[in-house]
């Protein structure tokens, strides 16, 4: 059992990683087009739900994770371009709460915002507070356990695997919407012409993926971000989608 256990830690974010490729793909095969995701009545309940879900993974999640680190003492301070990926994080929380309002005010029962009508500006307000709290929950840092009071391996490590699900299902969410119904439908109504088009391809979602899937998973880089296996898994990834993104462009 403990070798299991051990062997998860060690694998699970790669497994992480995968799992939400294959979600976001998934999804795909339900809204096929950006129309139907869009348009569908459960649009914003599952931004609202991809939300909630991260929050709660959120939580469940930094203290294992800073527990298990520091009291090992295998904690590395200061993840590389962390200003990039707390700017990326908090536009990504700003897009997702502002999306997640229709179906937050039809739970409420507060009265829908009909169209043409501009938005309240206490709406934009705790949507730019909620997307800053959110960041911070994720990006505090935590260089010491305060507390004395020692937790059983037993149930850190069942709290972080059940906040690592949660984590999944919220990022998977996201990456879907970002990713698969965002940049990558946005690109494949663009044709490829000449060579040009192919290195604007691949500037264009490099600097994306640094800003829309790293920052939903920080919580892992804080422990795998100098292993050589997590960036060559990224890049594995990256190519996929690179070559995804040229498929759908010479198809379009």
């Amino acid at each position: 059992m403990r070798k299991t256990t051990s062997n998860l830690q060690q694998h699970k974010a790669a497994i992480f990683d995968w799992l939400v490729l294959m979600l976001s793909i998934s999804l795909g095969f339900i809204f096929p087009t950006l129309r139907d995701f869009v348009t569908s009545p459960f649009f914003s309940s599952m931004m609202l739900a991809a939300l909630i879900l991260y929050l709660a993974g959120t939580w469940l999640k930094h203290f294992p994770l800073y527990y298990r680190l520091i009291r090992s003492g295998t904690f590395n301070k200061g993840v590389p371009l962390i200003f990039f990926l707390v700017i990326g994080h908090w536009c990504i929380m700003y897009v997702v709460s502002t999306l997640a309002w229709p179906a937050f005010r039809k739970i409420t029962g507060m009265p829908a915002v009909k169209a043409g009508d501009s938005v309240d500006g206490w709406e934009a307000f705790t949507t730019i507070l909620a997307a800053s709290f959110i960041t911070w929950l994720v990006y505090r840092p935590k260089t010491k356990i305060k507390t004395r009071k020692l937790y059983s391996p037993g149930y850190m490590f069942r709290r972080e695997l059940i906040g690592d699900v949660l984590l999944l299902l919220a990022v998977g969410l996201f990456s879907f919407a970002f990713w698969e119904k965002g940049i990558l439908a946005m690109l494949s109504g663009k044709s490829i012409v000449v060579l040009a088009d192919i290195w604007f391809l691949f500037i264009f979602l490099a600097i994306s993926y640094m800003l829309c899937y790293l920052p939903l998973r920080y919580l892992f880089l804080v422990e795998d971000y100098n292993r050589k296996g997590t960036w060559r898994r990224m890049l594995l990834i990256f190519a996929f989608l690179l070559l995804k993104a040229l498929f759908d462009m010479l198809n379009s």
